[in-house]
């Protein structure tokens, strides 16, 4: 089988998949939507279409019409017995003529639904209705999918991705956590509460920022906020650090992108996580700081029902003012027991030996 990911190579998911599923000797390519790179395994194999795009891609508005214009091409000339889109986008309904051969298969990330207007979504139903095969993260996405577009339940299946991240963790798990600390630069003796995991407005730093600030004095000089800012939105973060630069916080922001070692160190330097996203499917952050026993405080609004049937053990708040509250409550009851269940349910739930027999049903059925 020869199969095609169109998607972003700068994503954990897309690149993880590709990788895992070449190990299960399957020929897969990955076509960074952003660049327009082919990818082979880790290594560019063909650059071509990247060079003809670049004279065009920084041309405000039309950009995306060439960027669809040259896929098109690419789809023309290449054969591949499955095409697999991530992240689902309007502008993809342009590229369906060219999709008649191969079997589609289509990725739907929670951000693509959840965040997605009327408009766009009917426009979307095109691509929907060209799919052979619908995967989502999670069954509370494809609920709400499904609740919406009540036609497409035989084509609709769940297909986790795994998170290799877990796999750097138990290789270093029992490493010295001083050593990790000073490696990465943190504080060797304070309580280190890591906030969010992108550089993203949905993140709301500004509100994780506005509670810390309540929070006393004295408990504040206990504390190293950690913000991982690797990925995302160039302007929110440089707002976020001229916020962060105006207050006492002892405070670390994190901009280099991490890969192995360093990606899971993040995870096992860390006491508590916060993630209070606007929206989500099933962040692959948050499993990952909960297998590295961190206490995580989430939003209650944020569709995580299946770690609750699972029972892993973290926090929700209800309001986003509360979250001070919580950020108290947990820095008073620090007990990490608590935490030790999570590993083998988040092993079960998001490793890739776990995962990956559903995605390679989705392309060969």
């Amino acid at each position: 089988m020869k199969a095609l990911i169109i998607g972003n190579y700068k994503s954990v998911f897309a690149k993880e998949l590709q990788s895992e599923l070449a190990l299960r000797k399957i020929d897969v390519y990955l076509l960074d939507f952003e660049t327009l790179k082919l990818y082979k395994n880790t290594n560019i194999f063909d650059e071509s279409y990247c060079q003809a795009f670049d004279r065009y891609r920084k041309l405000p508005k039309i950009h995306m019409v060439y960027r669809m214009y040259y896929i098109a091409k690419f789809l023309r000339s290449n054969f591949f017995d499955v095409v697999n889109i991530h992240t689902a986008r309007v502008v993809y309904a342009s590229i369906l003529p060219f999709l008649t051969k191969q079997k589609l298969v289509v990725t739907v990330y929670g951000s693509d639904f959840y965040r997605m207007g009327m408009i766009a979504r009917n426009i979307q139903k095109l691509l929907y209705k060209k799919a052979d095969v619908i995967t989502f993260t999670n069954p509370l996405t494809k609920q709400g999918f499904l609740d919406y577009y009540d036609d497409f339940e035989v084509k609709s299946r769940v297909c986790r991705f795994g998170l290799k991240t877990l796999d750097f963790i138990d290789k270093n798990r029992n490493k010295d956590r001083l050593s990790i600390k000073e490696h990465l630069g943190y504080s060797l003796d304070k309580i280190i509460v890591t906030c969010g995991y992108n550089a993203t407005k949905g993140q709301q730093h500004e509100k994780i920022i506005e509670n810390i600030l309540k929070l006393n004095t004295k408990i504040l000089d206990k504390i190293q906020f950690i913000f991982p800012m690797t990925y995302g939105d160039k302007i929110h973060k440089d707002k976020i650090k001229k916020i962060l630069q105006e207050t006492s916080l002892d405070y670390k922001v994190l901009e280099n992108f991490l890969f192995g070692d360093d990606n899971a160190y993040i995870k096992l330097a860390s006491d508590v996580m916060i993630n209070i996203l606007h929206t989500d499917s099933f962040s692959g952050s948050m499993q990952e700081f909960l297998y590295a026993n961190n206490i995580v405080i989430t939003g209650s609004w944020l569709p995580y029902k299946i770690f609750d049937q699972l029972g892993i053990y973290y926090h929700k708040i209800d309001f986003l003012e509360t979250l001070a509250d919580k950020l108290m409550e947990v820095l008073s009851d620090m007990d990490k027991e608590k935490t030790v269940k999570n590993v083998q349910i988040i092993h079960l739930l998001s490793s890739w030996d776990n995962n990956i027999q559903s995605w390679i049903e989705a392309y060969e059925n």
